[in-house]
């Protein structure tokens, strides 16, 4: 038993072969350092690799994290808004935009802000929309008639004036633009039968007063990172008010404003082909009256009035 213990407590020179403390890093009896002891650390490996394994767990999953929302844009109420869809909508807005108020909209410093803003406005208008139609859902409202979607669709192709060729040039494909029309017939009988209940004065209180409540309540999460814009007025508005930003508004609203600034326009100019495009910027309702697809007046509308900008 003693020896057991003294040979755990010596070590031999490896160039003398004699004895020495375990401790002692020199041999004293002829100065050669000796050999150290090595610490057994076996036991302690799977811990270590298991702490690389989980750093390595979390770093492939931010990765992987990262790789799904960068597909996204956002997200409400755990439904999906991916950048394909919301590239698409600044792209046909875009080029209407371009259309009808020319291509240096978007040019230089002033169109880099403009896109910003354009960009600002169709993310919101997702997000609305997405919540809009989740609403719709819920309350049973799926589905278009297709007879209902073809119809607005062949009146949008007349009225552009423009040959299958170039009508799909300036709008996109036209599956996109019959979901579109889907979905916006959609919404605006959920708003009109659900929301309004038949209740047309009151309709644009009522409606954003659901829109602004409804919003509180819902889990909303962006992963777009937009450049902040200036709340001044942007190049499409003209009444120098300090607009700018799209808003929703009631369809009731919208019909009686479009109404009134054709009826002013063909009382005007005695011309009845003209389009109303209706436009809520929040300082002010803003009608565009176009024809041959370019803006010839825009006007603004407050309580039933119109009047040129």
């Amino acid at each position: 038993m003693e020896s057991h213990l003294e040979n755990a407590d010596t070590a031999l020179c490896p160039s003398c072969s004699r004895k020495n403390e375990r401790r002692a890093r020199f041999c004293t009896h002829c100065g050669n350092s000796l050999p150290r002891r090595r610490k057994v650390w076996t036991k302690k490996r799977p811990i270590l690799f298991g702490a690389i394994g989980l750093i390595l767990a979390g770093v492939i999953g931010y990765l992987l994290t990262g790789g799904i929302e960068s597909k996204l844009v956002a997200r409400v109420n755990g439904e999906d808004i991916i950048r394909k869809e919301f590239s698409q909508r600044v792209d046909q807005a875009k080029r209407l935009y371009e259309y009808r108020y020319g291509r240096n909209l978007f040019r230089g410093d002033s169109g880099k802000e403009n896109l910003s803003r354009l960009k600002n406005e169709m993310l919101e208008e997702l997000i609305t929309e997405k919540i809009l139609l989740q609403e719709a859902k819920s309350a049973g409202y799926t589905s278009a008639p297709e007879e209902e979607i073809m119809r607005h669709l062949e009146m949008i192709k007349k009225q552009s004036g423009l040959s299958e060729v170039d009508f799909i040039k300036r709008i996109g494909p036209l599956e996109d633009l019959k979901e579109e029309l889907s979905r916006r017939w959609i919404i605006s009988q959920f708003i009109k039968k659900a929301i309004l209940k038949g209740d047309q004065t009151n309709g644009e209180l009522l409606f954003g007063q659901w829109l602004t409540n409804t919003k509180a309540k819902a889990k909303i999460e962006t992963y777009e990172k937009l450049e902040p814009v200036s709340t001044g007025k942007a190049s499409c508005c003209k009444s120098g008010c300090g607009g700018g930003r799209a808003q929703s508004l009631d369809p009731k609203t919208e019909q009686e404003a479009k109404s009134k600034a054709l009826e002013y326009y063909e009382r005007k100019t005695q011309k009845r082909e003209a389009e109303a495009k209706v436009t809520n910027f929040g300082c002010h309702i803003q009608v565009d009256i176009i024809e041959d697809g370019k803006v010839v007046v825009s006007l603004t509308y407050n309580g039933g009035e119109v009047q040129e900008i």
